[in-house]
């Protein structure tokens, strides 16, 4: 606040640098732009249109592109590419405008443009950082954004072996999911449900993914109780192939630190008949379940569904819920007595809860059949 008055000459000074043809100077001008929009918030919207044109020129200039730089300036491009410092100062802007975008054609139009072909860039830091963007356009100006395409990107980028890439889709699809999940499922390509089941299994169950599943399951989940136990039968149950190697002994662990055996019961299930169909190549890859993080978050969305629909019944004889719900009791309970034999504690513990949460559900059921 105290630097309010300063920000014209600040925003002249690393303008000015912004344009400089060495790579350092530049690259860190930008970035500083991009922190000084940060900081300055509302109060840096009179110097939005300027500063948008400058990298709009600077994004196609000669002299800010590691194809074209001069030959004692190349390894500096390559190691502070502008490209990225770009990304991050488009990205400061529109968090400057916020919903003013709305009002704003030109800067609007402009920085849409700069969004989608940052999407066609190689380095993946300027990629994750496009999706960035995306994602904060969808949030201001979403009338602007075609949600479908914006969906299926999300979903191809998240298959992307880059981290930031990944994790940058991850945020936009737990945003967009937080809006409307089944919505967003029905948009996007037809295996975008598996791989988010692969995302939380390659991250053991935690960070963001986490919270796409939570918020997912709170929206539909007593609506379609029977929808989600088929989902949740299908991740304790799925087996994903994987290239043996006979070099590695250690195997993952639980949370006791204990070897991470799998539940033979639950195995049983498909072991047999992709055993059966892949037999000539299994010498090769080795089948296993999912990590027990992952199938642990199943159960947990299980039983978050079983507590919810034990309050709607309890407040509602008549309700849906319960029509829903009374055919599929002896597949809940399957699904929690395989979790209460399987061989991690928190799994365990979690399918004895589960069938707490049933003889509740079943005795409101009773009760109900009984003053019917």
């Amino acid at each position: 606040m105290a630097a309010g008055l300063h920000i014209k000459n600040i925003v002249n000074i690393l303008s000015s640098l912004a344009g400089d043809p060495h790579p350092v100077v530049h690259y860190y001008a930008l970035q500083a732009l991009a922190k000084v929009a940060d900081s300055s918030g509302l109060a840096f919207s009179p110097y939005v249109s300027s500063t948008l044109g400058l990298t709009a020129q600077l994004y196609v200039a000669d002299s800010h592109n590691d194809e074209t730089a001069n030959l004692l300036f190349s390894n500096m491009e390559t190691e502070q590419p502008t490209c990225t410092a770009i990304t991050t100062c488009i990205n400061s802007l529109i968090n400057a405008l916020g919903p003013d975008l709305q009002d704003q054609v030109k800067s609007r139009n402009l920085i849409l443009t700069l969004t989608y072909l940052f999407q066609m860039e190689t380095l993946p830091l300027a990629i994750a950082t496009g999706l960035q963007c995306l994602e904060h356009l969808s949030l201001y100006i979403p009338g602007y954004i075609s949600f479908k395409p914006y969906v299926r990107q999300l979903h191809i980028k998240l298959a992307s072996e880059d981290p930031d890439i990944r994790d940058a889709a991850l945020t936009g699809l737990y945003h967009a999911m937080r809006k409307g999940a089944e919505e967003v499922l029905r948009d996007a390509d037809a295996n975008l449900e598996d791989q988010i089941w692969l995302v939380m299994d390659d991250t053991h169950g935690e960070g963001i993914v986490k919270n796409i599943v939570h918020d997912w399951s709170e929206q539909s989940g007593l609506q379609m109780i029977d929808i989600w136990l088929k989902r949740i039968h299908k991740v304790l149950t799925r087996v994903k192939t994987q290239r043996a190697h006979p070099e590695s002994n250690e195997k993952p662990k639980t949370a006791n630190g204990e070897p991470d055996v799998q539940d033979d019961e639950v195995a049983g299930f498909n072991a047999a008949p992709q055993a059966e169909k892949n037999g000539a190549d299994l010498t090769a890859n080795k089948q296993e379940l999912l990590r027990w993080q992952a199938r642990l978050a199943a159960i947990d969305c299980l039983n978050n569904i079983l507590q919810r629909a034990e309050k709607e019944i309890a407040r509602n004889e008549n309700s849906p819920v319960l029509a829903a719900l009374q055919p599929r009791i002896a597949d809940v309970i399957r699904i929690a007595f395989s979790a209460s034999t399987a061989s991690v504690v928190e799994i365990r513990i979690r399918g004895i809860q589960i069938i707490g949460r049933i003889l509740q559900v079943c005795i409101a059921l009773s009760s109900c059949i009984f003053l019917y």
